[in-house]
């Protein structure tokens, strides 16, 4: 059993028992202060290959991606610009910005999933400059030229366990589930993975909540939360593993809070933070994180930026970043 710890800037402590039992609590951390260049969306990933999850800034054209590279205790003082000037489009073209490592070499690369022209799939693989000793996306190649925009969510998860993130494009009705597999340097042709009859009421997502290696569909219903394990696609009858409502009011994330191996939920609502951990076949009873609003103005995200194994929160705020880190 893990928990959620800091070790400076005080602002809220929660005690309490839970199943196992054991202790939650948890400190906010001031990570950055400063100005972060983000146009159109901020996201995070292991880009430079250390261990640590950094923020990544998708921006308009002209200006490129910006990183902040996590240290494992904060997120380096200045931005680095990574390259990709010409990368970003407007934000009608960006319609999905994505980091993930398309090529299973350990760093997340930069995606693009575009709905117009240039249309498809586009990979900024994450390369090292060692004369230069610092790093970048190398400019974008098209992977796909197919539609996988998916209208409830495109999103990347490793849907067939071969170590590299797949591309996957989720709808709300009359179109199924989506995946553009990764092949290590292009993606394969689009699949259809899951029936079109088939999402959540709140949330759809993808997430290796059984622990196989391979991403489950993941389905949080008003009346509570469904799952479609890897078999090898969502094609089975959703399993019901919660029969309790559970979906934030402000985001649901998925990550592995205890470092068991397999992903839990969590809901991000406007006055707390609560997880749901699964047992890999099911969800165990909701239980309070953090019992104080923690959202970020610009981007809430979960994501190890520490780099011990088990998943962190991250409020991208203008002028600072803040982390509740599981310890």
């Amino acid at each position: 059993m893990r928990r959620l710890v800091g070790v400076a800037g005080l602002t809220g402590l929660l005690c309490m028992t839970l199943s196992a039992p054991a202790q939650a609590s948890a400190v906010q951390e001031v990570w950055f202060t400063g100005s972060f260049t983000a146009q159109l969306s901020i996201t995070s990933g292991d880009v430079n290959g250390d261990g640590t999850d950094d923020l990544v800034s998708f921006n308009l054209s002209g200006v490129g991606n910006r990183v902040l590279p996590s240290t494992g205790s904060a997120f380096a003082p200045l931005q680095q610009a990574w390259g990709n000037a010409n990368f970003q489009q407007t934000p009608a073209s960006a319609v999905a910005s994505l980091v993930a490592d398309m090529d299973n070499d350990g760093r997340a690369d930069a995606v693009m999933v575009r709905l117009p022209a240039p249309r498809g799939v586009w990979v900024a693989r994450s390369e090292p400059i060692p004369q230069l000793g610092a790093n970048r996306f190398a400019p974008a190649t098209q992977w796909l030229n197919n539609s996988v925009v998916g209208d409830l969510s495109t999103t990347a998860a490793d849907v067939d366990a071969d170590g590299d993130m797949d591309v996957i494009g989720m709808y709300g009705s009359g179109v199924p589930v989506l995946v553009a597999r990764s092949a290590g340097t292009a993606s394969l042709p689009l699949a259809t993975w899951a029936p079109e009859s088939v999402h959540g009421d709140k949330a759809s997502l993808a997430a290796d909540v059984s622990g196989d290696g391979a991403a489950d569909f993941v389905l949080a219903d008003t009346t509570g939360v469904r799952v479609v394990p890897a078999n090898p696609r969502w094609w089975d009858t959703p399993q019901q593993w919660s029969t309790t409502p559970f979906y934030g009011t402000k985001k649901t994330l998925t990550g592995d809070i205890d470092t068991d191996g397999d992903a839990d939920l969590i809901a991000v609502n406007a006055t707390d933070v609560q997880v749901m951990r699964s047992t890999g076949t099911g969800f165990a009873a909701p239980e309070m994180w953090w019992p104080n609003t923690f959202t970020g103005s610009r981007e809430t995200l979960a994501a190890d930026v520490d780099g011990d194994g088990d998943t962190d929160l991250v409020a991208v705020n203008s002028g600072e970043v803040r982390v509740l880190r599981t310890q």
